[in-house]
């Protein structure tokens, strides 16, 4: 007993940090497969939104272009990192959750089990591919995932049918539309300013 209290007695604050925060760094870093992919979603994500507010704006994809720069809005850029910065603590404050207060939790969910950290990210990484797909959408007038849902597991499938579902749709493209107008004004006063 007197040499577990000497070992820890003798550790430096620095090593008594990293030793209290080493249970949530190797859950973190058991998922670097799946960090890598939503942060590879996420990047997806921001490239099919530049080439849909493109479209939007009826801007060829030309980066050597003055226009096709000025069309790229710094405030959806901003936006990106800010969702990644929100993603991750929320992936954080799980992963703490689930090692230092429930210890472990596996849930079984559609025929496989998770650990609450690994739906943690689940859960971002479907929101970005939905996002992904609306933005091809706007783009090409297809949702490919809509297309395909009739070939997913019915219970996967009930997901995009919901009544709920339908109404949020709905309101998305009211958003869309209204912010559309919005960035016409702004494109109209900058045409008017010397």
């Amino acid at each position: 007993m007197k040499s577990i209290t000497a070992f820890f007695s003798k550790l430096t604050i620095g090593k008594k940090v990293l030793l209290a925060f080493t249970p949530i760094l190797t859950v973190i870093i058991s998922m670097k497969a799946a960090i890598i992919g939503l942060a590879l979603l996420i990047f997806i994500d921001l490239l099919t939104g530049i080439r849909k507010n493109l479209h939007l704006r009826n801007v060829s994809f030309n980066p050597f272009k003055k226009i096709f720069w000025k069309s790229i809005k710094s405030y959806l850029l901003r936006q990106t990192w800010q969702k990644t910065y929100e993603y991750a603590f929320g992936i954080v404050t799980i992963v703490i959750l689930e090692t230092l207060i429930f210890g472990g939790l596996p849930i079984d969910l559609l025929g496989k089990v998770f650990s609450l950290s690994e739906l943690a990210i689940l859960l971002p990484s479907a929101i970005e591919v939905w996002s992904i797909y609306e933005n091809m959408e706007a783009v090409s007038g297809t949702n490919l995932l809509k297309v395909l849902k009739k070939f997913l597991p019915v219970n996967i499938a009930a997901l995009f049918n919901s009544a709920k579902t339908e109404e949020l749709d709905k309101i998305d493209k009211d958003l869309n539309r209204d912010s559309e107008v919005v960035e016409q004004e702004v494109s109209e006063d900058e045409i008017l300013e010397p």
